[in-house]
């Protein structure tokens, strides 16, 4: 398996850096809006129509929905930083052979080379769409 080079591991951790610090302003401001909104329909003397109110919980739920994607975004930074502490950021975790540099500036998150993620992709590509 190929080395990363200090500059490139940087380089590598750097961007997962910046990415993780984009998240937790993301979730704050998620957070801080959810919270505006709460305290508005608490204030707020009209309950409005049914329209308004179905309104209000599918945005809410939205809101849920995207938070948990960049919790689980801030999950996969985590483990790809403790990689970097590690010393195998560029290791497979399925063949243990090189996820590749390229791969790795354009998605510093990836957990597995290309071969591996295709081949993980078909055999998952159901999950998450039900069928009848």
């Amino acid at each position: 398996m190929t080395q990363l080079t200090q500059s490139e591991i940087e380089s590598i951790e750097n961007k997962l850096r910046q990415r993780q610090h984009a998240l937790l302003e993301e979730i704050r401001a998620e957070l801080d809006e959810r919270e505006n909104q709460h305290l508005a329909a608490i204030m707020d003397n009209d309950p409005g129509d049914s329209c308004d109110i179905s309104l209000a919980d599918v945005l809410a739920d939205l809101n849920i929905v995207r938070v948990d994607r960049q919790i689980n975004e801030l999950r996969e930074i985590e483990t790809k930083l403790a990689q970097v502490r590690a010393g195998n950021l560029n290791e497979c975790a399925d063949c243990g052979m090189e996820i590749g540099l390229q791969r790795l500036l354009a998605y510093p998150t990836a957990m597995r080379c290309v071969s591996c993620q295709e081949r993980h992709e078909q055999m998952y590509a159901h999950e998450g769409h039900p069928s009848l």
